[in-house]
């Protein structure tokens, strides 16, 4: 089965758009390439690129010499995220796009009390589509928020299904992962989807069941072999994983081992920061652009 989840997403976008992306530590060639192809199809019209001029310079090529591509000198991580969040600010840019910089240093400087950007809730998404699933999923939180509380977790999944209304009419179906389906004391992620799931029981607009296990979310065969009574039957739409470990391992066995479609964005920010793995290729963090640009500007 052909996967075309991102490649119909990218059809929905406006083209001849306004949009211009920063990218802090920009020197890779995998942003290189999906800003290439970004711009090529229209979805942006600039790039702004923070860090060492010789060495973006190096893995770009001949794109620097384009009147969309600017470049701004940095010698430091910490200055090329300073240098990248003001120009957001002033309004030379519109979106985030992360670079060669670490995931901590990118939240930090954009949730910066005096200079970041206005926020509320903050969490990161994966979208990904399996080989053999026409749907698509969304798995958070592999990036922010480390071991949620109910509270917190309340807020992810709020966050999730708004992300998700941009992408789906459907009502989605959210998957509160533990190891089993089994409530107990003896493992915390088992009471803690038990208690955010009854948080949403009256909820029609959105389905949420936990604590369950991830074959039950992606196998109706593992549904019937193993007699579940929920609605939950190999039909997740939203995975949302107990801790930040268990979100990350799922992220990337996603992209090692199945490779599957994927993107990834932190939500909640004023602008989409555009955040797939530093060591992601060229396809994924195209796919990050168009999903950012899908949540906020569709």
């Amino acid at each position: 089965m052909a996967r075309k989840f991102f490649q119909d997403l990218e059809a929905k976008l406006p083209r001849n758009t306004k949009h211009k992306v920063v990218v802090p530590l920009a020197a890779n060639k995998a942003v290189a390439l999906a800003l290439k192809e970004a711009l090529d199809k229209n979805i942006i019209n600039g790039a702004i690129l923070v860090g060492s001029s010789n060495a973006i310079k190096s893995e770009f090529g001949s794109l620097c010499e384009s009147d969309k591509i600017s470049l701004i000198e940095a010698v430091s991580e910490k200055e090329a995220l300073i240098k990248s969040v003001e120009e957001v600010k002033k309004g030379n840019a519109d979106i985030i796009m992360k670079g060669m910089c670490q995931s901590a240093s990118l939240i930090k400087a954009v949730l910066d009390k005096q200079n970041g950007l206005e926020h509320g809730f903050m969490s990161h998404l994966t979208c990904f589509q399996l080989p053999d699933k026409e749907s698509f999923g969304l798995l958070t939180d592999s990036a922010v928020n480390i071991a949620p509380d109910e509270e917190t977790m309340v807020k992810i999944i709020e966050n999730t299904y708004k992300v998700f209304k941009k992408l789906s009419d459907k009502t989605p179906m959210a998957a509160l992962l533990a190891a089993n389906e089994k409530v107990s004391d003896k493992m915390p992620s088992t009471k803690l989807a038990e208690a955010v799931s009854k948080r949403f029981a009256e909820r029609t607009d959105i389905i949420v069941e936990g604590p369950v296990a991830f074959d039950l979310a992606v196998s109706s065969k593992s549904a019937q072999i193993k007699k579940y009574k929920g609605k939950m039957n190999g039909n997740a739409d939203l995975f949302i994983a107990p801790r930040i470990e268990t979100a990350n391992a799922l992220y990337k066995s996603l992209q090692h081992y199945i490779h599957a479609d994927m993107g990834g964005l932190l939500y909640g920010a004023s602008v989409p920061v555009i955040h797939p793995s530093r060591a992601d290729n060229a396809e994924t963090k195209y796919n990050s652009l168009v999903l950012g640009i899908a949540a906020y500007y569709l």
